[in-house]
């Protein structure tokens, strides 16, 4: 029997490595770190957001086809995915109804990770823990990985890296430069799904801490992008989903306008909420934005904390309104790879074969993951992605060679 190699133990490798073996391959899953899937310990604050319960296919973001991320991932229904977790890794996922996702019934997401590589050795995949790899050499019978502890003879392999977020976790990039280096057409990485910074010495300091919903618009040379929900002052910037799943129209070009409507309330809105009669201005707001937001609004439209509505001047008004529902925030900059929940950019989509995700320009050779030119909004799309292409590739790279 001939070596499947799946190089990476992430969320979409391990998918992939069951899928292979389960399908008859003999499989060897290749890792650098000493135990596999850090980001899915990591994500979720240590829950791991499984699964989005309704998935959004048209939020996802990709310079390739768009036809092409719909069909992958359509490839592995997300019925089918919760079955996969709940009947074969006995792993039950609990929906959250105020955010839509679905986490582990524990609420750990270690439960996550270790039902993956414990299934994966029931199921026959052999693991080389804490090797790294440094390239891939076309081979007559298939390909030579090279790897730190020596070169290691396979019939296909899996690419199933990762990016280059969150480095900390073991993403170096490898797979990236070894997928460029065998002649993929590459669309340039970049951080996204990553909190913004905002200048340490502004306005904003005070407000370090206040949270609340918001909408949120993006727009630079490149692209635009619309997201709502949680937003959070932090003492370096801005966080929370809104902020990330906008974050990428700012590291693309480093030079973007990012816009905050601080509640549900339009212009319109607003302007009957001030034709109320001799309220306070303050009071109003506050209903809405929280106390310490809505005062410091008050302040950059040149609004006296004590006016009431009864003298509230139009060019007050206005300049309010305009605060409230199109405020430029002072975006300086992001937090980059080192916060980025993932990586955009990578391999184009149309180098693989839509189906079976093999490379177009490799025989035997798969690409998987996050490795791939799309990414979704947080809330579990993410992960989607990732169980979906790594079975797409596990079980074609199982099918003998034609």
């Amino acid at each position: 029997m001939t070596t499947i190699a799946v190089v990476g133990g992430g969320a979409a490798g391990l998918v992939a490595a069951i899928f292979a073996a389960s399908d008859g391959a003999d499989v060897l899953l290749i890792e650098r770190t000493a135990d596999g899937g850090r980001k899915i310990l990591i994500s979720g604050g240590g829950r791991c957001n499984v699964l989005p319960s309704v998935l959004a296919p048209e939020r996802f973001v990709t310079d390739s086809a768009g036809h092409l991320l719909r069909a992958m991932l359509k490839a592995w229904p997300l019925h089918e995915q919760q079955a996969f977790f709940e009947n074969d890794l006995h792993i039950p996922l609990a929906l959250e109804d105020e955010s839509g996702k679905l986490f582990p019934a524990s609420n750990r997401a270690r439960d996550v990770r270790d039902g993956l590589v414990s299934f994966a050795r029931e199921r026959g995949v052999r693991f080389q823990f804490g090797t790294r790899v440094d390239g891939l050499q076309p081979d007559d019978a298939g390909w030579i990985v090279r790897t730190s502890t020596g070169d290691i003879p396979a019939a296909a392999v899996i690419l199933a890296t990762g990016g280059l977020s969150v480095p900390a976790t073991g993403s170096d990039g490898i797979g990236l430069q070894v997928a460029a280096g065998l002649g993929h057409r590459m669309i340039d990485p970049y951080a996204a799904l990553t909190p913004l910074l905002g200048d340490t010495r502004s306005r904003h300091d005070a407000l370090s801490g206040v949270s609340l919903h918001v909408r949120l618009r993006a727009k630079s040379a490149t692209g635009t992008a619309e997201a709502h929900g949680g937003f959070l002052f932090t003492h370096r910037g801005y966080s929370g989903p809104s902020v990330l799943d906008v974050s990428h129209i700012v590291t693309r070009t480093g030079n973007a306008t990012v816009r905050a409507q601080w509640s549900s309330l339009d212009a319109a809105a607003w302007n009957r909420e001030f034709e109320t009669p001799s309220a306070p201005v303050a009071t109003l707001i506050g209903r809405h934005v929280p106390t310490r937001l809505g005062a410091q609004l008050m302040l950059e439209a040149g609004v006296p904390a004590d006016r009431r509505t009864s003298s509230l001047r139009r060019t007050e008004r206005t300049s309010l309104i305009e605060c409230l529902t199109s405020y430029a925030l002072p975006v300086t900059g992001d937090e980059g790879f080192k916060k980025a929940e993932v990586t955009g950019g990578g391999v184009a989509l149309d180098e693989v074969d839509l189906r079976t995700l093999e490379s177009k320009r490799h025989p035997r050779l798969y690409l998987c993951g996050e490795i791939l030119d799309a990414f979704g909004p947080i809330g579990g799309h993410n992960f989607a992605w990732a169980w979906a292409t790594g079975r797409a590739a596990g079980r074609a790279a199982a099918r003998p060679s034609p």
